[in-house]
């Protein structure tokens, strides 16, 4: 609480008023894990954002199996990861969909265009077999996983070679192709709403078309196969005993929980 206290602090030696609330955002299940805060003249008005919670409510749009899966999770099935397109971390539940970007950014290594001091191996990827330079020991894992079926290797930001498959190296390749501009600064396509309509990076193969995965999993698609957003806390749905039996509330019944404090 001592940065809250800090931030609080700042806020008045800027003039702002202690009615001003300031937002808790990420981690809040119940308000009685937050007593300390609430009423805290150090802290002044403090106001709580649920995020996770209201995902489980029957008004809530997402699919039934979404609410299911969301109902058996354990701890540590929720990753907080950065493949996300935007840059920043985000947390979804590890899934095949998760578990598949974790693989790809795990058959990564980095290359040159030209021999270096330790980059001495040589190494030919793409339909033209073009030569890049590779540690010894890299290139044997890269042939390892080109012998696996990962044969594709596609070219990063940040001067690495990821390995997938042909089928998989074809569905990024149509993702970025089939872009839609839903990000001004998108690390996947590396569209932008400048001048130039690009960031002047490379699309990034490790990331994802969140737009795809949204809409897909927004209008009953597979979730094990789509990104399935959930907070850290979403494992206490199993074990809190509001929620026993697969109870699933109403916006109103949730909201009235939450104002007990549970």
């Amino acid at each position: 609480m001592a940065g809250w206290s800090s931030l609080r602090k700042t806020m008045r030696e800027c003039g702002v008023k202690d009615g001003i609330p300031v937002f808790m955002a990420g981690g809040v299940w119940a308000l009685k894990e937050w007593s300390d805060w609430i009423g805290n003249p150090e802290l002044g008005a403090i106001a709580f954002q649920f995020g996770t919670r209201p995902l489980l409510t029957r008004e809530s749009p997402i699919s039934d199996a979404w609410k299911q899966r969301l109902l058996a999770l354990k701890p540590g099935d929720v990753l907080l990861h950065r493949f996300s397109p935007t840059g920043f971390y985000s947390s979804a539940v590890k899934n095949d969909f998760i578990q598949d970007l974790v693989d790809r950014s795990h058959r990564q290594i980095p290359f040159s265009s030209e021999c270096l001091v330790d980059h001495v191996a040589e190494l030919p990827i793409g339909a033209r077999k073009r030569i890049v330079w590779v540690t010894s020991h890299e290139r044997e894992l890269a042939l390892q996983w080109m012998a696996a079926g990962y044969s594709e290797a596609l070219r990063t930001p940040d001067n690495t070679l990821v390995f997938v498959t042909s089928e998989k190296a074809e569905e990024i390749r149509k993702d970025q192709v089939d872009c839609m501009g839903c990000l001004s600064q998108c690390q996947f396509s590396n569209w932008s709403q400048g001048e130039t309509g690009t960031t002047g990076k490379k699309a990034d193969p490790r990331s994802f078309c969140i737009q795809k995965t949204l809409q897909n999993i927004g209008h009953g698609g597979d979730v094990e196969n789509e990104l399935m957003f959930a907070g850290h806390n979403a494992y206490r749905f199993a074990s809190d005993p509001f929620y026993a039996g697969g109870f699933i509330p109403t916006v109103k019944q949730l909201v009235e929980r939450i104002a007990t404090g549970e």
